[in-house]
């Protein structure tokens, strides 16, 4: 699993922040997701473990670190969500930013976070949407929102191609999974 590194955009990537994540097909069906975030606690919301993690919508709105993917030459997608706080969310999108619904072939995510003085991690395991289970090949982004202690949030991707912060852009699914 080879980590890459993401940059925030526009006037945030000035930010001191480190923000390293990796993605790995552990087999057909699961991936294995890692994001590591070097920021110190105080100028961060990383949220805290919920007794009852559940799909929920908007998680983008805080700290949420997210996967986009698909099949080459289709214009299906699909974003997956991933909160510290346990919660999380995977939807299925017919084009660019068309028809959002949640993806029913998937109806648990494990995963697990952990946040120090200046180390947050989170790890997750996430089912495949059945779709795309026997692709060989799939596109990829790996991207993150972060909530900073004062409200704002940085967007943070591989690679922004355009003139705004937009994950659903697809020049920026430039990973091969």
């Amino acid at each position: 699993m080879t980590c890459q590194q993401l940059t925030a955009f526009g006037d945030d990537s000035a930010l001191p922040w480190q923000l390293r994540a990796s993605i790995k097909r552990l087999d057909q069906g699961i991936l294995a997701l890692d994001y590591e975030l070097l920021a110190p606690s105080d100028q961060l919301i990383w949220p805290g473990a919920t007794a009852s993690p559940e799909r929920r919508d908007e998680l983008w709105q805080s700290t949420c670190l997210e996967l986009f993917i698909a099949q080459p030459n289709e214009p299906r997608y699909w974003e997956i969500n991933l909160s510290p706080s346990g919660d999380w969310n995977v939807y299925r999108l017919d084009g660019y930013r068309q028809v959002l619904q949640a993806e029913p072939s998937i109806q648990h995510i494990k995963l697990s976070s952990q946040s120090a003085a200046d180390r947050h991690q989170l790890d997750a395991r996430v089912e495949l949407p059945r779709v795309l289970r026997q692709v060989a090949l799939l596109e990829a982004s790996l991207c993150a929102v972060l909530q900073h202690a004062n409200g704002s949030n940085s967007y943070w991707a591989l690679c922004h191609p355009g003139s705004e912060a937009d994950f659903h852009a697809r020049a920026g699914f430039v990973l091969e999974v």
